[in-house]
């Protein structure tokens, strides 16, 4: 990937210079941006996950802890 970036890079530093135009590339990281409803699915599925390993525990200890 690096070298794509590199080549892409390239050519729009040239074509800017031709037009005239001063440009600077950010290297921040990509951030993935989710969806309302992905980040809702994804909070329902940390809640349940949660919930079932305190269930499991409490199972566990009930029975005389683990062994």
């Amino acid at each position: 990937m690096g070298i794509l970036k590199d080549a892409i890079r390239s050519v729009i530093e040239k074509d800017a210079k031709e037009r005239g135009l001063d440009i600077q590339f950010l290297d921040t990281p990509t951030r993935v941006i989710k969806t309302a409803a992905q980040a809702k699915y994804d909070d329902v599925r940390r809640v349940e996950r949660g919930y079932v390993q305190g269930v499991h525990r409490a199972r566990k200890e009930a029975k005389g802890g683990s062994k």
